[in-house]
């Protein structure tokens, strides 16, 4: 027993080694400073003082959003918030989360991984809404509940010279169909690399532990349908069942992936019944088991209220079971413990077959478990070690009752190696589904990067729209503006932008605008063959040029001067005539959704800048035409004054005569 003693005390220090977390920053009156996080193989726990809005579906441009601000310390339920008049905020209802997030100022990915909110919320970042699951709203009708983990992406741009930058984040939630109400779960923030790696490590070691359990389970089953006398091989495989529809149901929520229409309330009835129901299942299991050390009267009173919080969660609604939750608690804690030290460490001393090892399971299990439940109310700061320690028990689980069954049917070698060789097969098909999952994982996250790039076109295309549908009289001052626009969509650093101009042998093209170039570096006019520009106009073909020449183009700022990386010149094609040149210059390789957005721009400001240019032309010749009519006007009355003058002295000189 000393030796047993000796392995508990190893593994209990183990998990809790294994679990330690770097110490996280923490989030104070809505604001979390990560400039100084190292973001290698590390996710952040956006844990503290966040604000919070109650009754208050706050948008993100909110101006006197602080004077109203509470301060909710999550992860936590909004229902120990205190309000201005001392009570507390009621479970029933709607609020809006905020925080800000100070980074540094330099190109990256973020992204936040969300897990479960109660019971539905829109997210919006940077005062974009990026993401909504479920229908938040200020009434019951209004809202639809909705349980799902997301990654949710954050790009940063870099912006100026400041050496940080602040992420905007508002969470509105609203709940009006549980007792737990607000975010009870952590939020993590890290690089989108990390929190995807994390999502798929998670959702891989599910896999696993579903699959260990899927085949553990099978083949008790299959055991006891070989040998109906054995009753735990029963309990233990419809054990093994609850535990896969438990991981499926909690954590990623993987049942949502593979039934999306899966409705909420089945869920979280499947959620509580495979969390507070599962302790009656352990105390059958464990009463076939060792029923000289279980007595009676403490099985059917595990057991009867198992069955009574069953009855409860399938046939009453979520807010109404929900106010027994604490009850539910604390039978779960005490039936536990009075199963791992009442029953299981009496078998160890008593030295039954299997009684060391059922206790040093179940004694794993539950300080994983406590673990979790303390990491994830952040009393300590450990990582998440609950499967390891399921997979731990029912491995330990297994053996036994392998090991049990082996020795009763020893005789029987053909049996036992058809089982076997079915287990492999069944392993094999996991391994394959596995695979099949992350295959399709890796083609939906190709798909969703396509959707953002597409996304940014039309944006993009939007943004040029407005200025030409803004600017359609004064062709220099829509030329600046749609360059300025092409810019900055495609995050340039220099720009010109040529248009034809003149008549007949006098044709040139004319810079009509230009964007972060000096004097030295770009040329008014151009003949129609003269420098890259007129290379571009003369084939109508797009130009790429890495090498750029010396001087071509130069990047000047406080810091010195810097040369750009890429150059590209794009024809400005109208009625299947080129008319013009854009020619752009960057520090780094332009992006294929980016060479897109230009292909299709280009067309729609071809035919509007010639469409203007026409049009001041036209009302250039109108004005020409209105002086030339009140010059000949003029002229005319002249010629008749001239007329009178000249017939008064006629008449004057026949008088005289």
């Amino acid at each position: 027993m000393r030796k047993t003693s000796l392995l508990i005390a190893f593994c209990f220090y183990a998990f809790f080694l294994f679990g330690n977390e770097k110490p996280n920053p923490v989030v104070e009156r809505g604001h979390i400073d990560l400039t100084q996080v190292d973001w290698q193989n590390n996710l952040v726990k956006l844990a503290g003082e966040w604000e919070f809005y109650w009754k208050e579906f706050l948008l993100p441009d909110s101006s006197d959003a602080n004077q109203r601000a509470l301060y909710a310390k999550l992860p936590s339920s909004w229902t120990k918030i205190a309000l201005p008049d001392h009570s507390n905020c009621s479970p029933l209802g709607y609020g809006t989360y905020h925080l800000q997030i100070k980074v540094p100022n330099q190109n990256q990915v973020y992204a936040l991984k969300i897990h479960s909110i109660f019971t539905a919320y829109a997210i919006y970042v940077n005062k974009e809404k990026v993401s909504s699951l479920g229908t938040p709203g200020t009434t019951k009708l209004e809202s639809k509940p909705k349980f799902l983990t997301q990654e949710i992406p954050v790009p940063v741009i870099q912006n100026g010279s400041d050496s940080f930058q602040w992420i905007d984040v508002t969470i509105q939630v609203s709940n009006f169909h549980h007792r737990r109400a607000g975010i009870q779960q952590p939020i993590y923030f890290g690089t989108l690399e990390e929190v995807v790696d994390a999502t798929s490590n998670t959702i891989i070691l599910n896999l696993l532990l579903i699959g260990i359990i899927l085949i553990i389970g099978l083949n008790h089953l299959m055991m006891y349908f070989l040998r109906r006398m054995d009753v735990a091989n029963l309990m233990f495989g419809v054990l093994c069942v609850i535990m896969i529809l438990r991981n499926l149901s909690t954590e990623e929520r993987l049942l949502m992936h593979l039934i999306p229409n899966f409705g909420w309330d089945a869920l979280v009835r499947l959620d509580n019944f495979s969390g507070f129901a599962t302790i009656s299942l352990f105390a059958v299991y464990f009463y076939f088991t060792f029923r000289r050390e279980f007595p009676k009267v403490m099985f059917y009173l595990i057991s009867g209220i198992g069955v009574i919080i069953t009855v409860l969660v399938f046939t009453t609604s979520a807010w109404f079971y929900g106010r027994f939750r604490t009850l539910f608690e604390i039978y779960i804690g005490l039936g536990g413990f009075y199963i791992t030290f009442g029953v299981l460490l009496r078998a160890a001393l008593r030295k039954r077959i299997g009684g060391a090892f059922s206790f040093l399971g179940m004694f794993v299990l539950y300080a994983t478990a406590i673990n979790d439940v303390l990491s994830s109310m952040g009393i300590i700061q450990t990582a998440y070690v609950a499967p390891y320690g399921i997979v731990f028990f029912m491995m330990i689980q297994s053996f036994l009752l392998t090991r049990k069954s082996a020795l009763a049917l020893k005789e029987n070698q053909v049996l036992s190696e058809e089982l076997l060789d079915e287990k492999q097969k069944l392993e094999q098909r996991i391994e394959e589904r596995t695979h099949e999952l992350s295959k399709q994982a890796t083609e939906l996250e190709r798909y969703r990067l396509d959707q953002e790039q597409q996304n940014l076109v039309n944006q993009s295309l939007n943004a040029v729209n407005e200025v030409m549908h803004q600017n359609k009289e004064n062709l220099e001052l829509l030329a600046d503006q749609l360059l300025a626009t092409l810019v900055k969509k495609t995050n340039s650093h220099l720009g010109a932008l040529y248009f034809l101009n003149g008549t007949g042998q006098q044709i040139k093209l004319k810079l009509i605008a230009s964007y972060g170039l000096d004097e030295e570096s770009h040329l008014e006019e151009l003949d129609l063959n003269e420098g890259l520009p007129g290379q571009c106009y003369s084939t109508g073909n797009e130009l790429f040029i890495e090498d750029i020449p010396e001087r071509y183009f130069v990047v000047s700022s406080g810091l010195g001067h810097a040369k750009p990386k890429v150059l590209v010149l794009l024809p400005l094609v109208n009625d299947e005539k080129v008319v013009g040149v854009l020619e752009l210059a960057s520090f780094k390789k332009f992006e294929k959704w980016q060479l897109d957005f230009l292909h299709k721009a280009l067309v729609n400001i071809a035919a509007q800048l010639n469409l203007v240019k026409i049009s001041n032309e036209t009302t250039h010749l109108l004005e020409s035409y209105k002086e030339y009519e009140s010059e000949l006007r003029k002229k005319e009355t002249e010629f008749h004054e001239l007329q009178m003058e000249l017939a008064t002295l006629r008449e004057k000189t026949q008088q005289m005569n």
